[in-house]
């Protein structure tokens, strides 16, 4: 990946500002300085691959994220950077004491953009037609896990929901109730959808009048090309004296095909905000030399902001090959963080030995697991003892200096997403040097393989818990050490009954129980014992801004929201609302 020099970058941004010139139908109405232009990434396509696309439950979204998802309004937001839920469409909610069921108040004077009221009947809505689909067809983003965990779902009052729960579920607020990164439900209009098939339903009109929303922004247009929302002045927010109308009157997305030339775009200030850059590297030679571009930590590592998404090196443990506990052991013990961050990452990102993400929320959990790491040696670097280990399970080098036993080597696939690109080729390099006969794979079937658990090793990261490491922990309960060849995103499959009977405990006690940390610790404390992954590094968000007609973006001294823009949670309307125009 090149690295932009000082003496270049005004040529570089005069040859590519043609290339996103927008016709002058979409300029003529909102200046250029109360214009905010995103560079998203849509799986590295040239363009957006399903623009017009606003149903938010359909597996086909993914366009989506960027589009309707910020204008799409939830219950409530969450900045897990300073650990606060932030009301928004509601007040309120509050469980019973056995938390088996959940009251939510909502805000009053809250409206679709066709004028109609927001209310309790909206939500049960909502929430019926998705377990109507999580009990029957399926089909429907969230509907099983929804028709799993709900019972049922009643009006109170017009403001007022009561949820009633399948089991005691002390967290079931962050799951569906409270959007962030990739959790959180969207509400649907009942007196638009109630006659609309929810499976084949695409929730866009070229004519302004689909999608229906309550957010301060609608979209006016949606094409491979461009995605572009407009301000809404008639707002709810601002009727009611909630919020104050937001600076940013239009919103454009472009789709973002190469980190060069998403640099290149930003420095000339044709976008304001990129996708992910990834690289440490390219990150950092655009903010020292470009004054007009910072990120969340300015020019200083990590060039960035910690994610929910800390990274491992996954062990099938459905395919049989990793059944051995010291194959697991000598696998960690030849893989070397601080080599891989170092050169990937120029030592930015922050070596991981955990699977929880590095926020405060998890500070006493990722302590307790440091102790446990350092007991069982999970993120240490010892290739003699890696060798021991080998020579122990009979394995001896053979002549190309690789592990050999009943003559078959350990020649294993290994694939990550187009992200690892800089990273998997070092870890193949550092198994190559242990003895295992590895070779790193990114390509358009990698993350379908990964996802049906056809690959032996894979990079990827934790979707699990913010708030508390209830949900990280979750991932590895036997219920999701599914066959291979069933679709999961959980990438160990591993089991372990013991593990799985106290992670049931966690979950049925609140995350401020006093039980809570020493059965977090026992827990971990079998999960280091049996090696089931190999901890990387945390994952950094390196998202340039320019800062030339905007101001206020989320930074380390005021982390008001993870600045990412394409979170599924819809997460991103927030920075939207703080985003101050600086002419």
């Amino acid at each position: 990946m090149s690295i932009l020099r000082k003496s270049g970058l005004a040529a570089l941004a005069l040859a590519m500002s043609a290339s996103v010139a927008l016709p002058a139908w979409a300029l003529d109405k909102v200046a250029r300085e109360k214009t905010l232009i995103l560079m998203p990434d849509d799986g590295g396509a040239p363009q957006f691959r399903n623009p017009g696309q606003l149903n938010p439950y359909l597996p086909s979204n993914l366009t989506f994220r960027w589009s309707g998802a910020p204008i799409m309004e939830p219950l409530f937001y969450y900045n897990s950077l300073e650990d606060r839920i932030i009301p928004w469409v509601a007040d309120s909610f509050k469980y019973n004491d056995d938390f088996t069921e959940v009251t939510v108040k909502l805000r009053e004077g809250v409206k679709w953009s066709d004028g109609e009221p927001l209310t309790a009947n909206d939500i049960v809505f909502t929430y019926n037609m998705l377990l109507e689909n999580g009990k029957g067809p399926g089909g429907l983003m969230h509907s099983s896990d929804v028709a799993d965990r709900v019972a049922s779902v009643t009006v109170t009052d017009p403001l007022t929901v009561s949820i009633k729960l399948t089991r005691p579920d002390s967290r079931y607020a962050f799951r569906h109730l409270i959007n962030h990164f990739g959790k959180g439900l969207f509400w649907l209009p009942e007196h638009v959808w109630a006659d609309k098939d929810p499976l084949t339903f695409a929730n866009y009109a070229e004519d302004g009048n689909l999608p229906v929303v309550s957010g301060a922004w609608q979209v006016v247009r949606s094409t491979p090309e461009q995605i572009i929302l407009d301000r809404r002045d008639d707002w709810w927010g601002a009727e009611t004296g909630f919020r104050d109308l937001p600076d940013v009157e239009r919103v454009i997305s472009i789709p973002k095909t190469g980190h060069d030339r998403a640099a290149q775009l930003v420095v000339s200030g044709d976008v304001d905000m990129t996708g992910d850059l990834v690289s440490a590297a390219l990150t950092k030679s655009v903010v020292e030399n470009a004054e007009h571009v910072t990120t969340f930590s300015g020019d200083v590592p990590p060039y960035g902001n910690l994610d929910w998404w800390p990274n491992s090196l996954y062990m099938n443990h459905k395919t049989g090959t990793w059944d051995d506990v010291r194959l697991r052991r000598a696998l960690n013990y030849y893989i070397n963080q601080d080599q891989l961050v170092e050169i990937a990452y120029l030592g930015a990102n922050p070596v991981s030995r955990t699977p929880f993400p590095a926020f405060g929320s998890m500070a006493p959990y990722i302590e307790d697991s440091i102790e446990l790491a350092d007991k069982y040696e999970i993120g240490v670097f010892d290739p003699a003892k890696g060798d021991a280990l080998m020579e122990e399970m009979g394995y001896v080098k053979n002549d190309d200096d690789l592990w050999e036993k009943d003559g078959k080597t350990i020649n294993v696939s290994f694939h990550g997403l187009a992200l690892f690109e800089a990273v998997g080729p070092i870890i193949a390099q550092q198994l190559r040097f242990g003895g295992f006969d590895v070779w790193f794979k990114t390509n358009t079937d990698s993350r379908g393989l990964m996802v049906e658990g056809k690959t032996e090793l894979s990079i990827f990261g934790h979707r699990g818990g913010v708030a508390d490491p209830y949900d990280t922990l979750d991932l590895y309960h036997c219920k999701n050490a599914v066959e291979i060849g069933k679709p999961l995103l959980i990438l160990d499959r591993w089991c372990n009954e013991e593990y799985s009977a106290i992670v049931d405990k966690i979950g049925l006690i609140a995350p401020d129980d006093p039980q809570m940390r020493p059965l977090v610790k026992e827990a971990m404390e079998i999960w280091y014992e049996n090696a089931v992954e190999v901890p990387l590094n945390q994952w950094v968000h390196r998202i340039p801004y320019n800062t030339t007609y905007w101001d206020n973006f989320p930074s380390t001294e005021n982390p008001y929201m993870q600045p990412a823009f394409w979170f599924a949670s819809g997460q991103f309307g927030y920075v939207m609302h703080n985003l101050e125009a600086k002419q």
